[in-house]
């Protein structure tokens, strides 16, 4: 046996230094398992195909819930049923003389225009709309300058349902008297119901200007601007579409589902960190909010955070304890956090809900991979595949735990099929270059250690095992090249992550 050169010597001794002493020893040609075990670009690859993204769904216009008012006009007369949100004042004085028969005198006596309008009142206030709108009209007829009377006799209209005629009522009232906040916030809520956002926003941005402090005013503008928020977000404005959620939340600050709607349009333009605020928001408000919570821990799994991840599935599955994705993202997170012994359990539980779950049954070998309990790994990874035969992480992962248990072939065997699968998987070139190395096929490893670095080319053990495989194969020029071009991204670069 011909024995190495001095130069093939220090080549190899060079690359073995300089990848120790930059902390890469991850992907190593004993069977590639370090890149599952250690490398985080390679762990976010791995869960691409198993971890259940968030579904964007439309957003949904919400339906005016108010039916009825109460009267805003506060009269002078005395009320059997007085309803909190009266802020009006009249200023006049209700006529006292009866509106009934007088006994024996077989007339009634003339009734003014206070009259009819406390006799509107009266019936409004027993519900009797119909009967209330005579009286408002008789009213009006008797004193067409009655702002009082208009804006009654609109709301009278409103809790018929004649929105149109509410809306003409209220205008009327309006040009009588030009400053009534009441009077708008009345002709901006019939506006909404009339499914007339433009103006229904104009009414009660002008009721806001001239009374901020009221509730219904407040309440009802910002449903104005989150029926605007819900339009743009479905047309894919999301920039205007925070904007109008973000109005909705500032007159309503706890307003919930305002908040996680603002999170949806957040994520859609891939604001992370923005999204998971307004989740956040919605759900300290309202903590039943299970698609809120999904949407949150998913966002948190994208930004990495994945012990809040942890804390906002369990919020899912506390909401929905029979959801077998949610279980399984659970597992991927506590994973993700090297808590891997609840990671199984979770996989364990989504399987046990959702018995043909292929990803399921994958991250489960994929837990007992990084527990080192490969040969454990092979019966739910064998599974994997059986339900799934298109899954590539499947067939990754049961090449890792055979390079593991040195069945050399069988790792070559899954690796060459999940590259087959997922051509364009770094890590899956990678290691399927090293399980080629392992059985000594040099240049078939070297074609697949190339292609990783062409992937990723910032890839330091597939650039390492290159190296190394250039070297077996007799080419040293190529592997002091791919010496070269390690060494400045071992100075450059900040190694991944340790396992």
């Amino acid at each position: 046996m011909t024995r190495p050169s001095l130069a093939y010597r220090a080549i190899a001794t060079a690359i073995a230094l300089l990848l120790a002493c930059s902390l890469v020893m991850a992907q190593d040609i004993a069977g590639g398992a370090g890149v599952l075990l250690a490398s985080a670009d390679v762990e976010a690859k791995l869960g691409k195909g198993i971890f259940t993204p968030a579904q964007s769904k439309p957003h949904v216009n919400k339906t005016p819930d108010k039916k009825t008012v109460t009267r805003s006009v506060r009269s002078a007369h005395p009320r059997a049923n007085t309803a909190g949100n009266r802020s009006g004042n009249t200023g006049t004085t209700a006529n006292t003389g009866s509106s009934g028969n007088r006994s024996g005198a077989g007339t009634r006596p003339a009734m003014d225009a206070e009259a009819y309008n406390k006799q509107g009142d009266d019936f409004f206030d027993a519900g009797k709309y119909d009967q209330a709108a005579q009286s408002y009209q008789q009213a009006i007829k008797l004193r067409t300058d009655y702002a009082d009377a208009y804006l009654n006799l609109g709301e009278t209209y409103f809790n018929l349902g004649r929105y149109d005629e509410a809306i003409a009522a209220d205008n009327k009232a309006i040009s009588l008297k030009s400053d009534w906040a009441e009077a708008y916030r009345a002709l901006g809520i019939a506006y909404l119901n009339a499914k007339d956002s433009s103006n229904a926003v104009t009414a009660l941005k002008r009721a806001h200007e001239l009374n901020s402090a009221d509730a219904e005013t407040r309440s009802s503008l910002s449903l104005v601007y989150y029926d605007q928020g819900a339009a743009a977000y479905n047309a894919n404005n999301y920039e205007d579409a925070i904007e109008r959620y973000h109005q909705a939340i500032s007159l309503r600050p706890d307003y919930a589902e305002a908040y996680s709607n603002l999170g949806d349009a957040y994520r859609q333009l891939n604001k992370l960190t923005e999204a998971a605020d307004a989740y956040k928001h919605a759900v300290a408000t309202k903590p039943d909010l299970l698609e809120t919570y999904s949407n949150l821990s998913l966002v948190y799994d994208k930004l990495g955070r994945y012990p809040e991840a942890v804390d906002a599935y369990k919020q899912v599955i506390r909401l929905r304890p029979d959801d077998a994705e949610a279980n399984n993202n659970m597992g991927y997170a506590l994973g993700k956090s090297k808590r891997w012994p609840e990671a199984a359990v979770a996989f364990k539980r989504a399987i046990e809900l959702k018995p043909d779950y292929a990803e399921a049954y994958s991250n489960l070998g994929w837990a007992y991979n990084n527990l080192g309990n490969f040969g454990a790994a092979i019966e739910p990874l064998k599974k994997a595949i059986q339900l799934k035969t298109s899954l590539p992480e499947g067939h990754f992962n049961i090449g890792i735990s055979y390079s593991h248990l040195k069945q050399n072939e069988e790792a070559l065997a899954a690796l060459t099929q999940a590259v087959q699968l997922k051509p364009d998987w770094p890590s899956a070139q990678n290691n399927l270059g090293v399980a080629y190395m392992n059985l000594g096929k040099w240049k078939q490893a070297i074609q697949a250690l190339k292609e990783a670095v062409k992937l990723k080319p910032d890839y330091q053990g597939a650039h390492y095992n290159l190296g190394v495989a250039y070297l077996q194969a007799g080419d040293k020029k190529s592997a002091t090249e791919e010496y070269k071009i390690l060494r400045p991204l071992n100075l450059n670069k900040k190694p991944p992550p340790k396992g």
